[in-house]
């Protein structure tokens, strides 16, 4: 039977909307990376793993397609892109309303940036994380548009929603990439980490961009997405974190 990372090789995922001219590109960055694809009127079908891909060749897929909404991680060698379905895309949608109607009404400035790939500055690593925001240094990134790889800090709270399998770790890449807090739901549920000292990530009682908000909280209002309507959800969020925050 084969290793899991081996089966991954044999899948694909189609990214939609790229041009001739960006699918030009695509094979110009990656095209020695044995790339068995089909393209057809703006669907790139590729293969989900790619591996021997340099930072050079990282670099220059992301510059081919940089409007697609290509989650992936990149360790230095292997690029692993992912699809997401709509479990994933359900539990972001909720996590990201949830830190931004919380902000919006405890009036604490943030910097949503949504799905920016995080990249070093020499881009050998880089990914695509579910959501991100910048809270206790959003004053430093105020009005700028853009990510800068290697000049402006990573954001300081990451989304992170793995219900599905992959060969690369991505705890790690954030790690090399100075995240400092990360808000991760997996199978196991959502647990809250933040970067130590040594560079790798310890599991946490609570938030550190917003220290009411625990674990245990998250979970609870995330299960009630199962019960009732979203817009539910997110006010009785709301209601309780303007309370706790009042408490704090």
């Amino acid at each position: 039977m084969m290793a899991e990372s081996t089966l991954h090789d044999y899948e694909y995922v189609v990214i939609h909307g790229v041009s001739p001219a960006a699918y030009q590109r695509v094979l110009e960055a990656v095209g020695h990376c044995h790339l068995r694809h089909t393209y057809d009127h703006g669907d790139l079908e590729i293969l989900r793993v790619l591996h021997a891909v340099d930072a050079n060749a990282y670099r220059k897929l992301l510059e081919a397609i940089p409007e697609s909404y290509l989650r992936h991680t990149y360790d230095g060698w292997t690029l692993e892109m992912m699809t997401p379905g709509r479990d994933h895309e359900w539990v972001t949608g909720l996590l990201r309303r949830m830190v931004e109607t919380m902000a919006f009404v405890l009036e604490i400035p943030i910097q949503s940036t949504g799905s920016t790939t995080l990249a070093s500055a020499l881009h050998e690593t880089g990914l695509q994380p579910d959501g991100s925001y910048y809270v206790q240094r959003e004053a430093e990134v105020r009005g700028r548009d853009e990510y800068r790889p290697g000049v402006d800090p990573p954001p300081d709270l990451v989304i992170e929603v793995d219900v599905t399998s992959s060969c690369l770790p991505r705890l790690p890449v954030f790690a090399k990439l100075g995240v400092p807090e990360i808000w991760r739901y997996g199978k196991e549920g959502i647990q809250l980490y933040y970067l130590g000292e040594q560079g790798e990530y310890q599991v946490s009682d609570r938030s550190v961009a917003f220290p009411f908000v625990t674990a245990p909280d998250l979970a609870r209002f995330l299960e009630q997405r199962r019960q009732t309507d979203e817009n539910s959800v997110i006010r009785a969020f709301v209601d309780w974190a303007r309370a706790a925050y009042s408490e704090q």
